[in-house]
């Protein structure tokens, strides 16, 4: 027999069975929101450039496309001259309004428009905002710039904007190669001021 008591009783059950899966999707998104994903994004060259030349190459073979294209005498080494000259060819490509910086919004659309469907995915990983903010949510003042980048933005290892060395979110084209400069000599293993094919290939692994 169905009592008022009874439809009362079941109509209270059903509502804290929705609320305990509301707070549940809730608690389910916060945990989502909270933590980043960070997708693989293609391999890239001493500058940070994504090598898209077939999304079916491996990372070894990317770089040797890069090469084939950096070694602009085709004697079968990359100096250092020809990879800053690759260099500023990417940095032109990204630097859209041709102010002289690379900001992380003419990054984010460069990739926007470059990525194919395969490395998409790698776009959500945050980027820095295009200005250091100056203050905490909570009003308070961060004055170094070092420790405003690490509190107010996502913790990334962007191979081009990293090598923003005053961390002011504007990349110059002296601060891509110096960090090409850098990654460069990384590389050169026999110390002889080019890199080979192979010492190229070794960036896959770094």
């Amino acid at each position: 027999m169905v009592t008022v008591a009874s439809v009362g009783r079941r109509a209270r059950l059903v509502r804290g069975s929705v609320v305990v899966l509301m707070i549940a999707l809730s608690l389910a998104a916060c945990r989502r929101s909270a933590t980043p994903t960070y997708q693989v994004g293609p391999p890239v060259a001493l500058s940070g450039e994504p090598l898209l030349f077939d999304v079916k190459d491996s990372c070894s073979e990317a770089q040797g496309r890069w090469f084939a294209r950096a070694d602009g005498n085709k004697d079968g080494f990359v100096d250092l001259g020809e990879a800053k000259a690759d260099a500023r060819r990417f940095f032109a490509a990204v630097d859209k309004d041709g102010n002289g910086f690379i900001t992380p919004t003419e990054l984010t659309d460069y990739r926007t428009k470059a990525y194919p469907p395969e490395y998409r995915a790698a776009l959500s990983v945050p980027m820095p905002p295009a200005n250091a903010p100056q203050k905490t949510p909570g009003g308070t003042e961060i004055q170094d710039p070092e420790m405003r980048r690490y509190l107010m933005t996502p913790i990334t290892t962007d191979l081009v904007m990293s090598a923003d060395q005053d961390l002011d979110f504007r990349l110059t084209v002296d601060e891509m190669l110096a960090k090409v400069t850098e990654r460069g000599a990384r590389l050169d293993a026999d110390g002889d001021g080019k890199l080979s094919p192979a010492e190229v290939k070794a960036y896959c692994g770094t």
